[in-house]
C-alpha cells in the first residue's frame, strides 16, 4: 500500500499538485490518467522518489520516503521496479545483462543466482530464448517484455508503469496490460500505471485516479467510469475514439 497526503509540487512559483491525497493497493492495477500537464508524471515521478514535492508525506506501508537516508532509500529502491516509458534498455547491452543489471546494482546475489533469476524473469514474460539478442534485434512488444523482466527482477512489492503501452500497437499493447495484470495479481504488487490509453483504463483498471489541472477530481474503478457525473472526466474519456461508441 503507498499513501499520498497532502501532497504539493511547485516548479518557478508554478503549482503543478495541489493538496493529493490517495491510495495505491496492493494487487490491483492503480491507474493515473488525465490530460498532458494535469501532473501525472510528476507525481509519478514524486512517488519514485525522483522529485522531492514541496509538502507532504508519500508512505510506502508506515515509512515516509520523502524522509528516509540517503541509505535508507537505497534499501527501499530494491522494493520498487520501474518500467519506463521507452523501455530504457542498455542499447549496448544483451537482453541477459539489462534484466541482470538491477540484480547486481543493488543485490548481493552470487552470479549463477544471477543466471537463475534472469532466466525465471524472461521465462515469465515469455522471453526464455531471448538472453543473448541485443535490444536492437527485438521489436517494439518484445523490448517492453524485457523492460517488464528487468522491473519484476528484484521481485518488487511496488511496480510503476509510465504509459507502458506507448508507440505499440493495439494487440500488442493488449498483451502487455495482460502481463501487468497477471504479474500484479500473482505477486500482490502496489502496480501504478501512468497511462493515456482508453483499452488499459476499460481493461485492467481496478483503481482509477483523475487527475485534472494537478487536483484529483474523481476516483474509481473501470466498472464505474463510464457513469460518472463528473464533467472534466467525461470530456475526457469521450474525446476518444475508442469511447465515443459508449457516449449517450
Amino acid at each position: 500500500m503507498i499513501t499520498v497526503k497532502n501532497l504539493n509540487k511547485s516548479f518557478e512559483g508554478q503549482q503543478v499538485l495541489h493538496d493529493i491525497n490517495c491510495q495505491f493497493r496492493p494487487g490491483q492495477n492503480n491507474l493515473i490518467i488525465g490530460l498532458s500537464g494535469s501532473g501525472k508524471t510528476v507525481l509519478l515521478k514524486c512517488l519514485i522518489g525522483l522529485l522531492q514535492p514541496d509538502s507532504g508525506e508519500i508512505l510506502y506501508e508506515d515509512r515516509n520516503i520523502l524522509t528516509l537516508s540517503a541509505n535508507e532509500m537505497k534499501r527501499a529502491r530494491q522494493e520498487i521496479g520501474v518500467l519506463f516509458q521507452g523501455s530504457a534498455l542498455f542499447d549496448s547491452m544483451n537482453v541477459a545483462n539489462n534484466v541482470a543489471f538491477p540484480l547486481r546494482m543493488f543485490g548481493d546475489m552470487a552470479d549463477s543466482e544471477i543466471d537463475d533469476r534472469v532466466q525465471f524473469c524472461l521465462n515469465r514474460v515469455g522471453l526464455k530464448d531471448a538472453l543473448a539478442k541485443m535490444p536492437s534485434e527485438l521489436s517494439g512488444g518484445m523490448q517492453k517484455r524485457v523492460a517488464i523482466a528487468r522491473a519484476i527482477a528484484l521481485n518488487p512489492k511496488y511496480l510503476f508503469c509510465d504509459e507502458p503501452n506507448s508507440g505499440l500497437d493495439p494487440q500488442t499493447s493488449i498483451r502487455i496490460d495482460q502481463l501487468i495484470d497477471d504479474i500484479t495479481k500473482e505477486y500482490n504488487i502496489t502496480t501504478i500505471v501512468n497511462t493515456h490509453d482508453m483499452n488499459s483504463v476499460l481493461g485492467i483498471g481496478d483503481h482509477i485516479t483523475y487527475l485534472y489541472q494537478g487536483r484529483i477530481e474523481w476516483t474509481g474503478t473501470k466498472d464505474d467510469i463510464l457513469q460518472t457525473p463528473c464533467q472534466p472526466l467525461r470530456d475526457f474519456l469521450f474525446s476518444s475514439p475508442i469511447l465515443k461508441k459508449f457516449q449517450q
